[in-house]
């Protein structure tokens, strides 16, 4: 028998991380959240920047590793060539991100060994402008970038986090009616 599998715990978290992407924008307008600038930086933004970060990057390595286990324990009965036919439908023809340097496909399979092993994780913001009252302030776009090497090779992908929990969401929701657990 193996581990005991997680699936409402992991859509949980792939939902959550939806709607923290979804809400960050409107979040940092509305509580003025600006990077500012390298010597000017705002002390609410560092903490604010931090704490996002923790959660992120935390999030995203529970789910990688669950679902590395969970693909590994289904592999008794899917076949590979089956697990990666539902990858690539999952992922559909939008992505879930880009490799920056390296030459590899970004499935899910992949992007969870990217997590994972990954030496560099940062997310990236981008400004805006409100409209009344005028001010700038930023907020994360839903792009993570990681970086590592494997087998003494540099790579890095920028990874849509929106996309990558939605094609999480659907592979598991597929696994789980296609596996006798």
């Amino acid at each position: 028998m193996s581990h005991s599998l997680d699936f409402v715990g992991l859509d949980k978290k792939l939902f959550f991380l939806r709607h923290v992407i979804a809400g960050n924008k409107e979040f940092s307008r509305r509580e003025h959240q600006y990077q500012g600038t390298k010597s000017d930086s705002h002390e609410d933004w560092d903490q604010y920047a931090e704490r996002l970060r923790y959660i992120v990057s935390n999030e995203l390595i529970e789910i990688a590793a669950k679902l590395r286990v969970i693909q590994d324990t289904a592999v008794s009965q899917l076949s590979p060539g089956d697990l990666r036919d539902l990858d690539a439908e999952c992922i559909g023809k939008n992505g879930i991100g880009t490799v920056l340097v390296g030459n590899f496909t970004l499935t899910l399979r992949e992007s969870c060994n990217k997590i994972i092993h990954a030496n560099t994780f940062e997310l990236i913001y981008q400004n805006a402008r409100s409209t009344v009252p005028r001010y700038m302030y930023t907020h994360w776009n839903g792009i993570c970038q990681l970086a590592g090497t494997y087998s003494k090779k540099q790579w890095k992908i920028a990874l849509d986090v929106y996309r990558w929990s939605d094609a999480m969401d659907y592979f598991l929701q597929e696994l789980s009616g296609n596996i006798d657990w």
